[in-house]
């Protein structure tokens, strides 16, 4: 279990001021840290690992403390057993792919270090690569001798910073394939630094947005992602479809508020949403991810869903596994589904459709409409 608690401030050259305050705890496990550029994720890593030095807080790994600034406890690098892949990899051009993963087990004899790691390199099905240097492999097999020269050294902690941004879709699923493997081997705390929605789903037990230095949203990934409360998470979490909205009715009984979606001009559609602690005429904004919206091809009964909109399809959209749907209904949503369900219901740009929406997949969400 890693848990920290930290403020540090940073000037820029202009005398711009930047502090970072974050608080929270990660278990064995992935943890990701997701947020804009600039919002604070690598020095909090740095802070962590102990590159950066907070100006106040508490950091502890299983019980051992590597930071206390009450206590004047700051460990060095070194004796903080942290792995660290960093975004932009700082593998050894000079050196071999043993020679890079062996580097971090100087205490080691030269026979035991390169034994050590080959068997890492072997782990990591990368062992065809020990003899040649960095810039004669590829992408994905650089990211993997960064990650065994992080793992090598068997860490207490592993921090991994956007690892696989500058790679290509199918070299980064085989990845996020291998660290789903590892993160069950290894069971230890990950920080894995991400700005990429797919991949904080598919390797993230929790989620820790940061936001102007500030942990601003937490929880598991789906809940966060799916049911964001804020409009900047929305944002960063990249929902398709969010609305400036006016509450145009309260009904108590029934549990639900009636809210009219502003659109182009004069054009608007309206939606009922969850009870919320909010008066008619109130501005709010609602966020509804596109894989929240059903279509149908032909005007559906007997639903139980609390919204039936009528609209055209605008603009189709194919993408990895799915087909994304601009559809005009007033107000412009965006829709996806599979390219079996497009194919089975005969869609096609100009066609008319019907999006069926649950109130519950319409999120308020908190901050400037």
């Amino acid at each position: 279990m890693l848990s920290l608690r930290i403020r540090k401030t940073l000037t820029a050259p202009s005398g711009d001021r930047f502090t970072l305050e974050a608080e929270f705890d990660a278990p064995a496990g992935v943890t990701i840290l997701f947020g804009p550029s600039g919002a604070g994720k690598s020095t909090l890593l740095d802070c962590i690992a102990g590159l950066e030095r907070p100006d106040e807080g508490h950091i502890e790994v299983d019980g051992e403390v590597f930071f206390d600034h009450a206590r004047g406890i700051n460990r060095p690098v070194r004796q903080r057993r942290i792995g660290y892949v960093f975004q932009h990899l700082a593998l050894f051009p000079h050196l071999t792919v043993v020679e890079n993963v062996a580097f971090g087990l100087r205490d080691l004899a030269g026979g035991e270090r390169e034994a050590k790691a080959k068997a890492m390199l072997e782990r990591l099905r990368i062992a065809h690569t020990a003899a040649r240097r960095p810039g004669e492999i590829s992408g994905g097999e650089a990211q993997r001798v960064a990650l065994a020269r992080a793992l090598v050294t068997s860490p207490r902690l592993l921090l991994l910073d956007e690892p696989l941004s500058a790679l290509d879709a199918a070299t980064k699923r085989a990845l996020i394939a291998d660290l789903k493997r590892l993160r069950v081997e290894i069971a230890l705390p990950i920080i894995y630094v991400t700005h990429n929605r797919e991949e904080a789903i598919a390797l993230g037990e929790q989620i820790i947005v940061l936001e102007a230095g500030r942990v601003s949203e937490r929880g598991e990934p789906l809940r966060v992602f799916g049911a964001p409360s804020r409009l900047s998470v929305a944002r960063l979490a990249e929902v398709e479809n969010i609305f400036r909205a006016t509450v145009t009715s309260r009904d108590e009984a029934r549990g639900e508020l009636t809210v009219d979606l502003a659109g182009e001009g004069r054009m608007s559609c309206q939606l009922k949403i969850p009870l919320g602690d909010h008066a008619v005429g109130e501005q709010i904004a609602v966020a509804i991810p596109a894989g929240d919206i059903l279509l149908a091809a032909n005007a559906p009964v007997g639903l139980s869903a609390r919204n039936v909109l009528r609209g055209k399809i605008t603009g189709v959209t194919a993408l990895a596994g799915e087909m994304r749907l601009l559809i005009d209904c007033g107000v412009p949503f965006v829709a996806s589904l599979t390219r079996v369900a497009y194919d089975e219901l005969s869609l096609s740009e100009g066609q008319e459709t019907w999006l069926i929406i649950k109130a519950h997949a319409c999120h308020v969400v908190e901050g400037e409409s």
